[in-house]
């Protein structure tokens, strides 16, 4: 996201360009202002995430105080307990502490919670311009993320479930008629939103893949739901992976009490409020079009668990879950209206005195209810301190912040003509698997170079071509600089020189000589490392099983590097000197290496030491 800010000029391709499959001008704006400020500068970067999420939970407290008052215009002191739950919970962990999370869910947070703040305003005061506030707040929510697009139907499902009375199918075409102005705005903001996405997302060449298999569905929709947003809506989840970010690993027998209690607190919600089913089934329509279906439509690959351990996936749910909670234990007024007017009806059908004891039955509902519903809490700060102190000692962002310092001052201490080879970064900073063809330190560490000294003393190159590179280097997994080596498969040692003192090596001339490796190889794209000396001229190197390669040498003592594709135990050399005697002196090889091409750890480094995050 900031690689692309910083080449692309602020404007309309930009910000309506599709970013992984997700439409999100706010945030391509705010990383845009990021990474031309200041690049990879922790506390800018950090001051941003505490501004969105003070708004967020502004937005959510405003909310809150709008659906909950009373008739008498009073906040009702349970609303402390969901602001509670929402501000605290270890789901948003993955929305604070990574930066494109961040600039996705919490802007989409505000956006969706000053929505309901504004649509409940409308629906009980029903005053034109409450209805231009929830307009415009979806149109930011839709700017902010595709699950912007699922606000108005998050409205329409709030309104018939508690703000308009008798049965679903009757309460749903009430409040579509009664409120026809705010769906048809709502409906043309969406239609526009889908037609803007759609024609960027067909011109962006971006892949739709799909869930896969249906066995890959189910396994990514069981693990987000009962691994990481059942125990993480409870606290969880108490324990973290230490590869990917925020990978929630809840013990066994924990994820398997949380789903007990939040059985209980269910049926507890329902005992004491009949309509207390509905925000339940309202969360969980949540979870399944805001957190599974855009995952599933965007590919789940390989990694559907571990897709769906990814906390960040349910992080937009957590406000939908202060909402639901409140509405399945606290009364809602018009919904209170409805249930003492039911419960009068009833007593003035039954026998004189009836609903006085329904009345007390319900008050006396009330105590074991709230009682649960305390403990419930009391587990959940419990939880949440734990989660997050465990969080904190799982949390990449310390090696993440000291590979970045110890790059720049590598990149400020490099000498002229240093050549650095591109490699995957390592999964703390940015995970390869999560993000094929962007975590590469070309793509991370790169932008670094803009506006610097180093720009003119550095090249970078994606792949080590044959020959001899004395200034080639690499990055290793701390961030330092150092030169490339190669890892795997060793030659045997050379026979000993006849010349007492002479060093022992391979005599190599234009006939083939065979040099056997320690292991056997399998077809793979290799690295030959071939150490030398002798004069100058063409050096031929083949495996066993593959076309080999000619490669120019110069006189001296150097270390020539060939790619090749093969397989097979021995290596293959040919010398052909520049010299045109008729017997040339022959190149003394004194040992191979055939594997990958790494940072030699037992090089010297750039900087010495690593800088601490």
């Amino acid at each position: 996201m900031l690689d692309r800010a910083l080449h692309e000029g602020f404007g309309w391709n930009y910000l309506m360009s599709v970013d992984s499959g997700h439409l999100m001008p706010v945030g391509l704006s705010l990383a845009w202002a990021l990474a031309h400020i200041s690049l990879y500068n922790w506390t800018l970067a950090s001051v941003v995430i505490m501004i969105l999420v003070a708004a967020a939970s502004l937005a959510m407290l405003r909310m809150l105080l709008t659906v909950f008052v009373r008739r008498d215009g009073t906040a009702q002191p349970g609303i402390l307990l969901l602001f509670a739950v929402y501000l605290f919970g270890p789901l948003s962990a993955g929305a604070v502490g990574w930066l494109s999370v961040a600039l996705r869910v919490l802007p989409l947070q505000i956006a969706m919670l000053m929505a309901v703040h504004a649509h409940v305003r409308y629906l009980r005061r029903g005053k034109s311009w409450q209805l231009i506030a929830a307009a415009f707040w979806l149109a930011v929510g839709m700017a902010s993320a595709d699950q912007g697009a699922l606000v108005p139907l998050l409205l329409y499902a709030l309104t018939i479930a508690y703000f308009e009375p008798g049965r679903l199918r009757d309460a749903a075409r009430r409040a579509f008629v009664r409120h026809r102005r705010a769906w048809a705005l709502y409906g043309a903001l969406l239609a526009a939103y889908c037609i803007v996405f759609f024609i960027r997302l067909a011109g962006s060449g971006v892949p739709v893949h799909g869930p896969g298999t249906a066995a890959s569905l189910y396994r990514f929709a069981g693990t987000l739901i009962g691994t990481t947003a059942v125990p993480g809506f409870l606290g969880g989840p108490w324990q973290w992976f230490a590869f990917g970010y925020a990978q929630a690993a809840p013990p066994a027998a924990l994820e398997y009490l949380s789903w007990v209690v939040a059985a209980v607190v269910v049926l507890a919600s329902c005992r004491l409020r009949a309509r207390a089913w509905r925000a339940w089934v309202i969360l969980l329509g949540w979870i399944v079009a805001a957190c599974i279906v855009p995952v599933a439509i965007d590919g789940l690959g390989s990694s559907a668990v571990t897709l769906g351990e990814q906390a960040g996936y349910v992080a937009n749910a957590t406000g939908v879950l202060a909402l639901c909670l409140g509405l399945a234990f606290l009364p809602v007024r018009e919904t209170e209206a409805l249930e003492t007017v039911a419960a009068s009806q009833q007593g003035d059908a039954g026998q004189p005195g009836e609903a006085s004891q329904t009345g007390k039955a319900a008050r006396g509902a009330l105590r074991p209810a709230h009682v649960i519903a305390l403990l419930a809490f009391c587990c959940f700060a419990a939880s949440t301190v734990t989660s997050l102190q465990a969080f904190q000692s799982a949390n990449p962002g310390k090696a993440g912040r000291s590979y970045i310092a110890t790059a720049r001052l590598a990149l400020a201490s490099a000498p002229p003509g240093t050549l650095i080879v591109d490699g995957p970064t390592p999964a703390t900073v940015m995970n390869p698997g999560f993000f094929p063809g962007q975590a590469d330190t070309a793509s991370v560490i790169g932008p670094l170079l803009r506006g610097t000294s180093a720009a003119r003393r550095v090249s970078w190159i994606s792949a080590l071509p044959a020959g001899v590179h004395p200034n080639a280097m690499a990055f290793d997994t701390a961030g330092q600089l150092r030169p490339v080596g190669v890892t795997g498969v060793w030659s045997w040692p050379p026979p000993q020189s006849p010349t007492k003192g002479a060093s022992a090596c391979w005599k190599v001339t234009d006939a083939v000589t065979t040099i056997p490796l320690t292991s056997t190889l399998y077809r793979w794209p290799w690295t030959v490392r071939v150490p030398y000396s002798g004069p100058a001229g063409w050096l031929f190197v083949s495996l066993k099983q593959g076309q080999g390669l000619q490669v120019a040498v110069p006189s001296g003592k150097h270390v020539v590097y060939v790619p090749l594709t093969g397989s097979g135990n021995v290596v293959n050399v040919q010398f052909f000197a520049n010299t045109g005697a008729a017997s040339p002196p022959p190149l003394c090889v004194s040992a191979i290496t055939v594997g990958l091409l790494n940072p030699d750890q037992g090089a010297g480094a750039i900087p010495a030491r690593p800088i601490s995050g």
